[in-house]
């Protein structure tokens, strides 16, 4: 069975100070607050170009994810990786891996941002 009426999906990172995790996103990530919920703040949405991610208070998933060294993936496509991939490193962004062509047809890198996810910013080789 087939359902086509999804139109997008957003990933949700855990974390035990969304104001913290906002931040870094906007300072290092370039991503911008669209929302923010709660006082103190539980939830948050940030958008970077087509690029949703939603942040949510777990202090629980979120010491797991950072002491089980988990790393779950979250995965952006961008246009112009080099011109991302500079302006990330100069920002301060946690390189897990450098910048490289992968073997599913694309220029990669990694970042691990402060929760322990892992931030996977690609370009399809055309």
């Amino acid at each position: 069975m087939t359902i086509d009426n999804y139109t997008n999906a957003v990933p949700v990172i855990c974390t035990a100070d969304v104001e913290a995790t906002v931040l870094y996103f906007e300072e290092t990530l370039g991503f911008e607050q669209q929302w923010i919920w709660g006082n103190p703040p539980v939830y948050a949405g940030l958008k970077a170009g087509a690029a949703e991610i939603y942040v949510s208070l777990d202090p629980g998933m979120a010491a797991a994810v950072r002491d089980r060294e988990l790393g779950p993936d979250v995965f952006l496509w961008v246009k112009d990786i080099e011109t991302v991939y500079q302006r990330h490193k100069e920002a301060g962004a946690e390189i897990f891996e450098e910048l490289s062509p992968r073997p599913w047809g694309s220029l990669q890198y990694v970042i691990r941002e402060p929760n322990g996810y892992l931030i996977k910013v690609a370009e399809p080789n055309d």
